[in-house]
């Protein structure tokens, strides 16, 4: 065991009991499973983006949203209007884990700007 993985197991928290939790991997410290409007919010996400989205969390204190849209899973800042590809994950497993690592956890990709103008 590397001296690192204690450190990783305490960054973590266990998934509610809302979402089936004896099938779900731990979730990140800091991130919720526990969607308010999750629909308002992947309607959100699609127009910011253009891609559909399947909201997977939320940052707890924050601004940011994890989302799935077809095998890619994506992070967006609400508050700057930014968004990237995350591109060293393929599963819920990789998320959670490379999430816990915290900052340089994760690779991303910037996504381009999408003109998903609302009133045209």
């Amino acid at each position: 065991m590397s001296p690192t993985a204690p450190a990783c197991q305490d960054q973590l928290a266990e998934l509610s009991q809302d979402v089936d939790s004896s099938k779900s991997p731990l979730i990140p410290k800091g991130w919720t499973a526990k969607l308010v409007n999750p629909h308002n919010v992947e309607n959100m996400l699609h127009y910011s983006t253009g891609l559909t989205a399947s909201l997977e969390l939320a940052e707890t204190n924050g601004s940011r949203y994890v989302f799935l849209s077809g095998k890619n899973y994506y992070i967006w800042n609400t508050t700057s209007q930014d968004g990237w590809r995350i591109v060293n994950v393929k599963s819920r497993d990789e998320l959670y884990t490379q999430l816990a690592m915290g900052r340089g956890g994760l690779k991303l990709e910037e996504l381009p700007d999408y003109d998903g103008d609302l009133e045209g």
